[in-house]
């Protein structure tokens, strides 16, 4: 009888026994490995970060210390030399002005938000020196002395310079100056600076204001490079228009008040009896239609005012009705 011997293969069992040893052992190698690996990567991350960090810190600081300005410092006598027009301007807020003449007690102008800061300073009688000291919100500050003589201007002193509209709605420039002006600038705003050339000691000079509300900023150059600057916000528009007919038959007065920003009311009297008419929406024309009565001259008075509060001329009219 044929057996079947069931025989094994020591050698394959040995293979197999020493390949899972291997795969049991190479385990907990393989996982410090990726711990190792994990952790460099991060150490390195973390080395780039900060380094980012750092130099985003050192740019932003750089930044920072190259856009360090300070106020600006412009004293100019008024026309009879009796003050002196100290005006300070910034590109930043301004916190305080300080001065005082002498050695006397300090003052203060407070800047309360403003980059732009006029304000008129009497002389003390005789020969007085002026300590003025700007500071803005940043704790930047610059400091001036000057002397000042009541009634008189100083040797060398920088042109006086005035701003003011006129009823036609244009800017006039006015400035007087001890030595002779060189020449003017102007600008609208952030826009393009324009120069006038003077060579006289005087300006009278009149510009046109661009329509709405705009900074302007002037400055005066004499032939000793002794500047002064001045900026103000100025509005720039018109009167509102009024126009009054009467229509064909002479039955009516027709009404038509125009304004190019808009209207904000209409002072209205008719025979005596006055009334206000509040504009909504700043409407730019408005139409009226008021009937004219028999036997009555039909006085009428009215004005207009926009949203700007520039009042119109006041048109007046008086129209006869009689029966026919």
């Amino acid at each position: 009888m044929n057996q079947i011997l069931a025989t094994s293969n020591p050698t394959a069992k040995k293979s197999k026994t020493k390949k899972s040893k291997t795969r049991k052992s190479n385990g907990p190698a393989d996982i410090k490995t990726v711990v190792r690996v994990f952790a460099i990567a991060m150490l390195i991350f973390g080395v780039f970060m900060v380094g980012t960090g750092s130099y985003a810190i050192y740019r932003e600081n750089e930044a920072n210390n190259s856009e360090i300005t300070k106020p600006v410092i412009s004293e100019s006598l008024n026309g009879d030399g009796t003050a002196v027009i100290l005006t300070v301007t910034h590109d930043k807020t301004i916190d305080r002005i300080e001065y005082s003449w002498n050695d006397d007690e300090i003052q203060t102008i407070t800047g309360n938000g403003r980059k732009y800061i006029e304000q008129q300073i009497t002389i003390p009688s005789g020969t007085n020196t002026l300590n003025v000291t700007a500071i803005d919100t940043q704790g930047q500050e610059i400091s001036t002395q000057k002397e000042f003589t009541s009634g008189s201007r100083p040797s060398g002193g920088s042109p006086s310079l005035d701003l003011t509209i006129s009823e036609d709605n244009k800017l006039k420039i006015t400035a007087n100056s001890e030595t002779q002006i060189k020449y003017m600038t102007y600008k609208w705003d952030d826009g393009e600076e324009q120069r006038v050339d003077i060579n006289a000691t005087t300006i009278d000079q009149e510009i046109d204001v661009p329509m709405g509300t705009h900074d302007i900023t002037v400055a005066i150059v004499d032939v000793n490079n002794k500047t002064t600057t001045k900026e103000e916000t100025v509005m720039g528009t018109t009167k509102p228009m009024i126009n009054v007919e009467t229509d064909d038959a002479g039955e009516y007065y027709l009404i038509t008040i125009t304004d190019e920003v808009g209207l904000q009311k209409v002072d209205l009297n008719i025979r005596g009896e006055a009334k206000t008419i509040t504009v909504e929406d700043g409407k730019k024309e408005l139409k009226y239609k008021i009937k004219l009565e028999d036997n009555n001259q039909n006085r009428l008075e009215i004005t207009a005012y926009n949203v700007d509060g520039i009042v119109s001329d006041t048109v007046r009219k008086m129209a006869d009705k009689t029966n026919s």
